[in-house]
């Protein structure tokens, strides 16, 4: 076990080649320690050596086909190799398993809708689908609902963006993030006369903090960023006139 310990720290360290030595070590004093092949495929996915890392973990999952770290590491490693697909049904399993023990990991379904969009010919609706899923099973994840967010902007789903948006915003003490974000999103659908009512909102909402949230690096941060957009929303209605 300790020769287990000391390769993972040295992987951790990017001293692959002695990580695996300690594995085998490892594996010579105990042939039985299971462990040792999810600790190569980890080690092989770390240095690129994909099909390497792909076998390791094969064979782990072999006699421990419900482990969801190794599950969720083999997907990692078919994402690597072009397989999007098999990678979305370990994180699937992994998924399963993990919140059959009670120990969910939002992770494992931003991850999975990442493989699918990597995936030629999966329709984006797969990967929102399984995000989707993460939402309805953990909750209102912000994390989520903006990874959902991306995917739409990136299909030109102005609508959709924004009514998820609008869902992350209902949930918010803070409103000025998202509606700045608003402002974005509808600025980028070229429509600047709603972008700028959003911006304005959003303005408005910082101005109404108490000082002490004004001043934060991050709010004069958005406020600067805020101003921006309507001076470039107001560049744009001068040079069209």
């Amino acid at each position: 076990m300790l020769y287990l310990k000391r390769g993972e720290l040295r992987s951790y360290d990017g001293d692959w080649d002695a990580a695996l030595a300690d594995y085998e070590h490892a594996a010579q004093l105990d042939p039985a320690l299971a462990a040792v092949d999810l600790a190569r495929g980890k080690t092989f996915l770390q240095a690129g050596r994909y099909s390497q890392a792909k076998m390791a973990l094969d064979g782990f999952l072999t006699n421990h086909p419900d482990h969801a770290e190794a599950l969720a590491t083999r997907a990692r490693v078919l994402v690597k190799l072009g397989q999007g697909s098999a990678a979305a049904k370990d994180y699937s399993r992994a998924i399963m398993v993990a919140e059959k023990l009670g120990r969910p990991n939002p992770e494992y379904y931003l991850e999975r809708a990442r493989a699918l969009a990597a995936e030629e010919g999966v329709p984006v609706d797969e990967a929102l689908r399984g995000l989707d899923e993460g939402l309805r099973r953990l909750g209102p994840l912000t994390t989520l609902q903006l990874f959902a967010i991306d995917f739409e902007l990136a299909n030109n789903r102005y609508e959709a963006a924004l009514a998820r948006l609008e869902t992350i915003t209902a949930q918010s003490p803070r409103k000025e993030p998202w509606l700045a974000r608003r402002g974005e999103i509808l600025e980028q659908a070229g429509r600047a006369a709603q972008a700028r009512l959003a911006y304005e909102q959003a303005l408005a909402a910082i101005e109404s903090l108490p000082a002490r949230h004004r001043t934060t690096e991050a709010t004069a941060k958005l406020e600067a960023q805020i101003r921006a957009a309507l001076a470039r929303g107001n560049a744009l209605v001068e040079a069209d006139r």
